[in-house]
């Protein structure tokens, strides 16, 4: 039987369902706004279009028309065009290049032969090709690759010239909250201050001086009119961009010093971190205050630069202090250490002499201070005044039945919340002059009575005294059994140079030099060393 035509009705068909009609859609993409501006994408359109009508093709739909980089294909026009095309049956897809397609190399390939598997072809205007032939496939395909490793090529040598920039201090990027991109007099992109970096400073002062939480300081932060989240204050904190220097992954952890001004100093960065160190963790348990060891965790052993923790010894009930480092061990006897603290003190103790010219040290600074917070404090009210704003709004709209009571109550409890906090703020940054004078004697009489008011305080008030008065704490030696190596608070320090400057007999016009070379460092210590 040479006839087959009994036999055709046990022949397989195929289950695939290929789309072949004349409908076709244009994708158009460019990778930056530069070329959307000129006019790159009109081109690819008009280029796309004049090719369907030659073709004769009916076109469906138009699909990009802004930037979008191709190293990937998430680009939202990208994902939309695909979706178009398989779910109403288009089989061609016209893109100018095909590059303008994809430059995602094999994924691209992926993609290409999953369209073609439904009958979807991808058409090039520029590069034609018979995409139904192995050989046309083949080129397709090579297209693709090529400009994936043209895209990689254009990253490596991008790459390479960010990284110059950077090691030269240029930030690269968005810049962070309290700084604004800017451009330099040779076109070069730098750093300068936002209007907020005098907020930003006042957030690192808070952490290092007061020990704030985050949660504290960011509703403190809001109180000027900037809102951050907690991770975003935490990454703040942690970026030493703020004093001065970049770090960056294409620098493989290295940190460089940048090109512009910094917002807080190297010394306050690394004071906030350390105070971050110790509540992650990393520094002493806290343990119950002992009124015979106050100096316990301030002082730092000269030998290893390890804290020295305090004891009592159980049998005779005696107190030491402790260095427990490996290989640094040893041990003082506290009571000698807290007498040698307080004769450190009374190193710093004022003349009586000293005290006309302190005062008027004192008045400069307090001018100054209240003169430098003007424009914080004027931000603060223009708040207030907003949010006094808020609550009459709040409470028309109950009035005119707008709202109701629930609403009203939830509103107006939370902005009078925020109006308390704001007002509270602006007493905080300002010393009123009414009180000026009653804080000055306070202070006199603390700085004149400096052993003294250490000895007959209790624990929590010592330390808080010692962290006052030496910021960064002070280190012995047990070998010379001696104390080296401190930092003293600005007003302590002001105290020695008039002392040096009185022994000198110096004229009234040396306090205004003094006034001037300690009213920044001054600023930042005065209220809370008057408050003490």
């Amino acid at each position: 039987m040479s006839n087959l035509q009994d036999f055709q009705s046990f022949g397989k068909k195929s289950t695939k369902t290929v789309i072949n009609n004349n409908k076709a859609v244009i994708y158009t993409r460019v990778s930056s706004g530069k070329q959307k501006e000129n006019t790159s994408l009109e081109t690819q359109r008009e280029y796309c279009t004049l090719y369907a009508q030659r073709a004769k093709l009916e076109i469906s739909a138009y699909f990009g028309g802004t930037n979008e980089s191709a190293k990937n294909d998430d680009r939202k026009e990208y994902q939309k065009m695909l979706t178009f095309v398989r779910q109403k049956k288009i089989s061609n897809i016209i893109v100018y290049s095909i590059d303008r397609f994809s430059r995602a190399g094999s994924t691209a390939i992926t993609t290409v032969e999953k369209l073609q598997a439904k009958g979807i072809n991808v058409i090039s205007v520029t590069q034609p090709m018979d995409t139904k032939t192995s050989t046309g496939t083949f080129f397709q395909n090579l297209n693709l690759l090529f400009s994936k490793y043209d895209n990689d090529q254009r990253k490596e040598k991008t790459i390479t010239g960010m990284k110059q920039r950077l090691l030269q201090g240029f930030y690269i990027g968005n810049a962070p909250i309290g700084f604004k991109n800017a451009r330099d007099t040779q076109n070069r992109p730098i750093l300068i201050h936002s209007d907020k970096a005098k907020f930003i400073r006042k957030a690192f002062q808070w952490k290092a001086n007061e020990s704030l939480s985050n949660v504290e300081i960011i509703r403190r932060l809001k109180n000027y009119g900037v809102n951050l989240s907690p991770p975003r204050l935490t990454d703040m904190f942690r970026n030493p961009v703020y004093c001065g220097l970049i770090a960056n992954s294409l620098l493989e952890g290295k940190v460089v010093k940048g090109n512009h001004k910094p917002i807080v100093s190297k010394k306050l960065f690394l004071q906030v971190n350390n105070i971050n160190a110790k509540k992650n963790g990393a520094g002493f348990k806290h343990k119950k205050n002992n009124p015979h060891l106050p100096l316990k965790g301030f002082i730092t052993c000269d030998g290893c630069g390890k804290p020295i923790t305090g004891y009592t010894e159980k049998i005779y009930k005696i107190n030491y202090y402790r260095c427990n480092a490996k290989g640094c061990s040893g041990y003082s006897r506290a009571d000698k250490l807290n007498d040698k603290f307080k004769n450190l003190l009374n190193s710093f103790q004022i003349d009586e002499k000293f005290i006309a010219p302190l005062k008027l040290q004192m008045k400069y600074t307090f001018e100054y201070h209240n003169e430098s917070n003007k424009d914080i404090i004027a931000q603060l009210k223009y708040n207030l005044k907003a949010i006094k704003q808020k609550i009459e709004t709040v409470e028309e709209r109950f009035v005119y039945g707008e709202i109701n009571m629930e609403l009203y109550s939830k509103h107006n409890e939370k902005l009078k919340l925020e109006y308390q906090a704001i007002e509270k703020e602006i007493q905080n940054s300002t010393i009123e002059k009414s009180k000026f004078d009653l804080y000055v004697e306070n202070s006199i009489k603390l700085l004149a009575n400096l052993p003294t008011t250490w000895e007959l305080s209790n624990c929590v008030v010592k330390q808080k005294l010692q962290n006052l008065l030496f910021p960064n704490g002070i280190r012995y030696n047990r070998q010379n059994d001696r104390y080296l190596s401190f930092e003293v608070n600005p007003i302590l320090d002001i105290t020695s140079k008039l002392s040096i400057s009185y022994n000198k007999n110096k004229t009234s016009t040396n306090t205004t030099k003094s006034k001037k070379l300690h009213e920044v460092n001054l600023g930042e210590n005065l209220e809370k060393f008057m408050r003490f």
